[in-house]
């Protein structure tokens, strides 16, 4: 009886410790009460709640977005779009803001963010900062592609990445014939992800332009 109830104990140690490492197998991040999600890994997001993310890199997208009082009057700041990108495993982090409490505060603020990542012992996480900014009318906007067309620039905190080139098949052929078919195929591939980069791009404006100036392209591209 004694030999069973010792076996028990450590099954259930076992299947303890078990689920205590499945918890802690992936990042938590808990966003403060001044801000609201735009986009989790380059999906879209809202409100503020507490994230579970994979171990690893990710990215997240917010604004600041809070009430202050100035001069008898009620403000509401909402923040250009913040980018941050990140690479922790097994951790419980906390994104911190400032209170902005005046104009001067606000207009600080979207120069220069100023965000703070710690992990559960309160030291600081790595991480890097960027901005997705779109000049003009805000209204219409679709996070999902600005942040993909942000996604294969060189930009602060941006994913970067490549096009995929596709590859074929290889047979034997003749050497000299090989340098003239490597050189060919070698052009078409630049050709092709310059032409990746130029849809990216191009549907990215597109997203930008207002109802004139995409009625004006689509008519260029009709008499083209």
């Amino acid at each position: 009886m004694k030999r069973y109830g010792l076996v028990l104990s450590s099954a259930l140690s076992s299947a303890l410790l078990l689920v205590t490492t499945s918890a802690l197998a992936e990042v938590t991040l808990t966003m403060p009460s001044n801000s609201e999600l735009v986009l989790v890994n380059g999906v879209d997001a809202n409100g503020r709640e507490k994230l579970s993310l994979n171990n690893g890199l990710n990215q997240i997208a917010f604004r600041y977005l809070g009430r202050y009082q100035q001069q008898g009057s009620q403000n509401q700041f909402q923040s250009d779009v913040i980018v941050i990108k990140f690479d922790e495993s097994d951790a419980q982090l906390y994104l911190s803001m400032p209170r902005v409490r005046s104009n001067s505060a606000a207009n600080k603020f979207n120069q220069s963010p100023e965000v703070t990542l710690e992990d559960q012992n309160s030291n600081a996480v790595a991480f890097e900062l960027g901005m997705l900014i779109k000049k003009g009318l805000q209204l219409g906007r679709d996070y999902e592609v600005e942040m993909a067309a942000y996604n294969v620039t060189d930009q602060k905190a941006s994913l970067n990445i490549k096009p995929a080139t596709i590859s074929t098949p290889q047979t034997a052929i003749p050497v000299a014939t090989a340098v003239s078919v490597s050189a060919a195929t070698a052009t078409k591939q630049s050709k092709k992800s310059e032409q990746i980069n130029v849809g990216q791009m191009l549907d990215f404006w597109y997203q930008q332009a207002d109802e004139e100036t995409r009625k004006a392209f689509k008519k260029r591209i009709e008499d083209k």
